[in-house]
């Protein structure tokens, strides 16, 4: 028997600390039981850092379509038709009050100066609408699939910036009454985009029978009937010195992104 070197109890099978060499009873024998004076020198021991193995996270790879990454190569043309189409109907319920906000009319654009953007999204008719919408579905389509959605904004709302910026010089220097609206200053850029980044495409103009001519051609008669109507805007209705602003401006970019980069 052997007493404990704390509280003196005395057991028949004590405790013999390795750290220390004292005898213990059982409610004693651990070391921090007694305050072991020898496990600051096995500190080491209690403090064996543990060495964690680990686990790289688990990679999941989920096989995409190539249709399915390139949906948002279109998908930019087809939101600026429907937000057009929505302000069309909208137009259809509320009448001129939308033409009033949203037209470029010179002679209020310092007060609402968005009409400088809103327009492009406001058409006089259904006509207009349907006209101007069925060709930026074609060539806005063409345009973003080859340049990507980003390029294709920035050539739609510069293109459409310059047109309406013409059109307020011009309307300013005859007169600066006549609300000018249509995304067609804009479509317009599309176009000459287009013709310099795809050269080789082919449309069809119907002059009235449907004629298949090169994109670069198309572009050109256009720009002809525009420039030899400039005069009579007033009478035939339409902005051309915009159609024109709009077409320069699209050539030039499109011009610009082909040097930077082989388009197809």
């Amino acid at each position: 028997m052997a007493k404990c070197d704390v509280c003196g109890k005395e057991e028949y099978l004590p405790y013999k600390c390795k750290y220390c060499g004292g005898t213990f009873c059982a409610e004693h024998r651990l070391p921090e039981k007694h305050n072991c004076p020898g496990i600051r020198r096995d500190e080491e021991y209690w403090n064996v850092p543990v060495k964690v193995k680990k686990e790289r996270p688990v990679e999941i790879s989920i096989p995409v379509r190539r249709s399915v990454r390139r949906v948002g190569a279109y998908g930019w043309n087809n939101i600026i038709i429907g937000i057009c189409t929505v302000v069309f109907f909208i137009k259809l319920l509320f009448g001129s009050i939308v033409d009033y906000y949203l037209a470029l009319t010179p002679v209020l654009v310092f007060r609402m100066p968005w009409q400088i953007i809103t327009a492009m999204f406001d058409h006089a008719g259904f006509g207009h609408y349907f006209i101007n919408m069925f060709v930026l579905l074609f060539f806005g389509s063409e345009l973003e699939r080859r340049v990507g959605g980003k390029n294709y904004l920035k050539i739609f709302f510069i293109s459409g910036i310059a047109g309406n910026l013409a059109y307020l010089a011009y309307a300013f220097y005859t007169n600066p009454f006549i609300p000018a609206l249509g995304a067609s200053a804009a479509i317009f850029g599309v176009m000459g985009a287009l013709a310099m980044i795809a050269p080789y495409m082919n449309v069809v103009i119907f002059v009235p029978l449907p004629i298949p001519l090169n994109i670069r051609w198309a572009i050109l008669l256009f720009a002809l009937y525009d420039i030899i109507y400039l005069p009579f805007s007033m009478q035939t209705g339409i902005a051309h010195v915009s159609h024109l602003a709009g077409l320069i401006v699209g050539i030039y970019m499109g011009k610009i992104m082909k040097l930077k980069r082989r388009w197809y």
